[in-house]
């Protein structure tokens, strides 16, 4: 590896290089993007896809979709990298338990047993709705162990009630407390297990997180990692204010493009996620941690690029590097098991038939995925808006991760 890092994309960006003088079969590149553009996920409401090799960009494709889409996708346009948004915030975390070491770290209790112990005291202001949130750890929400339940109503598919005995505004921060509910949508009243005990996979324990950041920072989450990182690394400038309100999930699909970058925020009036009424809370807002992030693919690259440099940008080192390590190896329970190929926010690609096993990286909805390669100083980073069923999924990112290594190799 050598010391190179891309400046913005408005200074010059990436450099590029033709793939044959690194090395590389161009040859077998040409095949593997042919396989990524000729793809139904890709074909159907388009795609992009950019290979950094030795810090080059080696190649890079924009496919506007035949059922929908950006009018052309091209290397300015931006897009919901969903899921991704995890990995993100977990990077700043490493960041944020660095500079707040003395007051959190992975083992501090996320609700605590009392409102004065709390990282999030605003959730003691109703009952706590399942005494075992009391024993949530901050590296069990990380970890997608805490026990909170899955499925997101983002669409409000039904009358929204309030869990028996309490009361509040339909927002964000109380729909992940447990306050109130959708028919027909399992709710995060209760735990689905023992934190620790478990995994499944959610985002709202991160949320409580973010507001914990908000609680200790004094700043929101986009904030935050604005002027810890995303500044440092070249990311657009209008990332340090467009913090956007209004998150319209239309249908199944989620199509969010964009020609601006941007990160959503919840908890408030004028925002809809969660299925929010638009009510006030008392809780206020937040940047939303586990979606919505908007980027073009360059730069969802340069994210990749900050990964596999383990946290280092030119001189500096934004995010300790023993983080960068620790969330990108699979997260150990208290017996020593690590069943789960999940860090610390990153998925750990280390059973890919093709792929080296170093492999980790972020994995979204509609397969907004970012991988990255030490071994071979390789990041892949792909957007999309169409999600084939999971095993179709994991086929298509299997076969086209296995492509672009076997040409570099």
């Amino acid at each position: 590896m050598d010391g190179y890092y891309p400046p913005p994309e408005g200074e010059g960006g990436w450099r590029v290089a033709e793939p044959g003088r690194l090395g590389v079969d161009e040859g077998l590149l040409k095949r593997a993007v042919r396989f990524h553009n000729d793809h139904i996920a890709t074909r159907s409401y388009g795609g992009a896809l950019v290979v950094v090799y030795r810090g080059h960009v080696v190649a890079e494709s924009y496919i506007t979709g035949e059922m929908g889409g950006p009018r052309l996708w091209g290397r300015a346009t931006c897009n919901d990298v969903k899921s991704s948004t995890k990995s993100i915030f977990g990077t700043v975390i490493g960041t944020f338990l660095d500079e707040y070491g003395s007051r959190v770290g992975l083992d501090t209790p996320l609700v605590g047993a009392s409102r004065g112990e709390s990282l999030i005291p605003q959730i003691w202001e109703q009952p706590i709705t399942d005494e075992r949130k009391t024993r949530i750890r901050v590296k069990n929400v990380l970890s997608m162990t805490s026990g909170h339940d899955s499925r997101e109503p983002w669409l409000a598919p039904g009358r929204r009630r309030h869990t028996p005995g309490y009361v509040g505004p339909y927002q964000m921060y109380e729909y992940c407390f447990g306050w109130w509910r959708f028919d027909g949508v399992p709710a995060q009243h209760r735990l689905l297990f023992e934190p620790g005990q478990g995994f499944n996979y959610s985002n709202f324990g991160l949320e409580q997180v973010a507001l914990a950041m908000r609680n200790v920072s004094g700043l929101e989450v986009g904030r935050y990692a604005w002027e810890r990182v995303l500044e440092e690394i070249g990311m657009p400038t209008e990332l340090r204010d467009n913090f956007y309100r209004k998150m319209p999930y239309k249908d199944d699909r989620e199509l969010n493009y964009s020609d601006r970058p941007g990160w959503g925020v919840g908890g408030n009036t004028g925002c809809n996620a969660y299925g929010a009424d638009g009510s006030s809370s008392t809780v206020g807002y937040n940047t939303v941690v586990g979606s919505t992030f908007r980027c073009s693919a360059r730069d969802f690259a340069r994210l990749g690029y900050l990964w596999l440099r383990r946290g280092r940008w030119g001189k500096r080192q934004l995010v300790p590097e023993e983080w960068m390590k620790q969330a990108t190896t699979r997260f150990r329970r208290p017996d020593g098991s690590a069943s789960v190929n999940y860090g610390y926010t990153f998925w750990i690609q280390d059973e890919l038939s093709g792929v080296p096993a170093d492999a980790f990286g972020s994995r979204g909805h509609n397969i907004n995925d970012c991988y990255v390669i030490p071994s071979l100083d390789l990041v892949i980073a792909r957007m999309g808006n169409d999600n084939p069923p999971r095993e179709k999924r994991d086929t298509f990112i299997r076969d086209l991760l296995a492509g672009v290594v076997k040409a570099v190799t």
